[in-house]
């Protein structure tokens, strides 16, 4: 019974330690299946790589970042295998080309040996045995054995290009066979005795020389097809990397990185132009043009571009035409605040076209906005000082203390605002010198304003003597100002007695005019108070002194008692003497 007992524990036991580990492997394994399944995610925008770029958007929007990296996967290998067959075209384009120049150079050196023997031929004509005549009949065939031999290498190199080249084995076996005759001329050139034999020869090479023209020619137009059919593959790529940059775009908007794949898509969209070859360029040239992803394509960019640019300029200046009409109808802006604002909405709306008209190249504005924010950050910083300045020059244009054209006492400089921009403002003195002068400078300082106002008062200040009668000199003086046409009845012209000097009393007379004809009255008075003066006898008072001179009867140093004397000049100059 005990072992009875024992067995069935066993039993039990192990069937305990078989579940558990059933149970493990099934957990361990379960994971790793539906990782797999998760993984095993199949690409379906890909089945129709001409779709439209609308429709392609619409097929992306829905499909989550795993599904996205998928596709993007998927439209990369399609990119790389068109660029494959692309390489695979180029490199066969390369070939032909210099099999078409191996066969050029072959039939160049069979020309020459032709010559050669065209000439050998004209000297045994002439030449008798042993004569010199014979001797350069010889040299030219020498010549014309080299140039062969020139010919067969040319010609096996092009038999290797063409070994190098798919399903060309027909027009290789051609050129071997040419190979073949140009070695038979070689070896044979050296026993040609008689004229006919010479003759012979260069019919012979007439018709090797044909033959190789003909290799060449088929070729070339071989070649021809190859750069027909690399246009249209790189069309076929242009097409491809649009749809792959699409699939980009809504691959990042969901938080996904694409610079990789971008970086693909940038190295393999460059095209390398041979432009020694002329003809393989300008059938290049001519297929791009009419390609519909090619001149097509960025002629239809280039008018839109155009466009925009266009439409841009002339909606800038309608919005800064209403823009300075409303700031004039508003009023209370300055001139060159109202200048400004003009001038930054136009630049701005141009500006914003600019970039739109842009992205119709296709060029991506995100790296061009990025550089000109670090390059704003760094050139913030860098002027620091110029920035002052322009935050100076705008509070100038807002609080407008003054105008262009207004007359002012400006950081030691009294004259004309010529100009007043964001960086400085600009003075006209009066000898005609333009002052510069910096907005931070100006904000700092105290500045007169001389035409702050419609009106502005002339005023002049008088001196005369004590001997003088001061009313009848301040009505004199109202009088002048009351004449004039242009000071203003209202307020009045007026005087006022300020005070007494050593030799003169100070008068102040003025009156008031428009700021527009200050000067004129300022100059106008002034002569009508002189000529006033002279009328009525009243003097000007200028200083006087009074000079004494002692005079001595002795030669003696000592002074005499009872012998000095004064002599005083008055204002006049005479002299005068007078007993000390």
């Amino acid at each position: 019974m005990k072992k009875r007992k024992k067995s069935i524990f066993s039993h039990k036991w192990q069937a305990f330690c078989l579940t558990v580990i059933a149970c493990t492997l099934t957990l361990w394994v379960s994971p790793v299946s539906s990782q797999e399944s998760e993984t095993e995610i199949a690409a379906t925008t890909t089945e129709e790589p001409e779709i439209p770029v609308d429709e392609l958007k619409l097929l992306l929007k829905p499909l989550t970042q795993q599904e996205l990296e998928v596709e993007a996967k998927a439209w990369q290998n399609l990119l790389k295998a068109k660029v494959q067959e692309i390489s695979d075209a180029e490199i066969a384009i390369k070939r032909k080309n210099r099999e078409t120049r191996k066969s050029e150079e072959a039939v160049d050196a069979i020309e020459k040996a032709q010559k050669s023997l065209e000439e050998a031929e004209a000297g045994k004509k002439s030449a008798s045995p042993s004569s010199p005549e014979a001797e350069e009949a010889e040299k030219n065939l020498e010549v014309a054995q080299k140039e062969l031999a020139k010919a067969q290498e040319a010609v096996e190199e092009a038999v290797e290009v063409k070994k190098q080249s798919e399903g060309t084995e027909e027009a290789t076996q051609n050129l071997e066979v040419v190979a073949e005759a140009i070695q038979d001329e070689v070896s044979n050139t050296d026993n040609i005795d008689s004229q006919q034999e010479l003759a012979e020869k260069e019919e012979q090479l007439e018709a090797l020389s044909q033959q190789l023209e003909d290799s060449s020619e088929e070729a070339s137009e071989v070649k021809t097809q190859l750069v027909v059919g690399v246009t249209e593959l790189q069309q076929e790529q242009t097409a491809l990397a649009d749809r792959f940059d699409t699939v980009l775009d809504e691959f990042e908007s969901k938080g996904g990185k694409a610079e990789s794949f971008r970086q693909y898509i940038e190295s393999v969209s460059g095209v390398e132009i041979d432009v020694s070859d002329t003809e393989g360029l300008w059938l290049r040239i001519a297929g791009w043009l009419k390609s519909e992803e090619g001149g097509l394509r960025w002629g239809q960019n280039i008018g839109i571009f155009s466009a925009i640019v266009v439409t841009s300029v002339i909606v800038a200046a309608i919005l800064g035409f209403l823009t300075n009409r409303s700031l004039r109808i508003v009023g209370g802006v300055s001139d060159p605040l109202r200048q400004l604002l003009v001038r930054t909405v136009w630049q701005t709306t141009v500006g914003v076209g600019v970039l739109l008209a842009l992205t119709a190249l296709e060029i991506n504005l995100g790296p061009i906005l990025a550089l000109v924010g670090g390059t704003s950050f760094i050139l913030a910083f860098a002027l620091q000082t110029n920035i002052g300045n322009l935050a100076s020059g705008l509070m100038i244009m807002i609080y407008n203390p003054f105008n262009v054209g207004d007359e002012v006492e400006l950081s030691g400089t009294w004259g004309y605002i010529d100009s007043i921009t964001l960086a400085n403002t600009k003075v006209k003195g009066w000898t005609g010198q333009i002052v510069t002068i910096p907005n931070n400078l100006v904000l700092n300082s105290v500045v007169v304003n001389h035409s702050a106002r419609d009106t502005r008062r002339v005023s002049l200040q008088i001196r005369v003597g004590y001997s003088e009668n001061l009313s009848k000199v301040e009505q004199l003086l109202l009088d002048v100002f009351k004449s004039h046409p242009l000071v203003l009845d209202q307020p009045g012209p007026s005087t006022f007695a300020w005070k007494f000097e050593e030799y003169f009393v100070d008068l102040y007379v003025g009156g008031w005019t428009k700021t527009s004809d200050y000067w004129r009255v300022y100059n106008e008075t002034l002569h009508q108070i002189q000529e006033r003066f002279v009328q009525a006898g009243i003097e000007i008072p200028i200083p006087q002194q009074d000079i004494r001179f002692q005079e001595s009867t002795s030669l003696s140093l000592k002074p005499q008692k009872n012998s000095n004397s004064v002599v005083q000049l008055s204002s006049n100059g005479e002299q005068s003497d007078a007993k000390s």
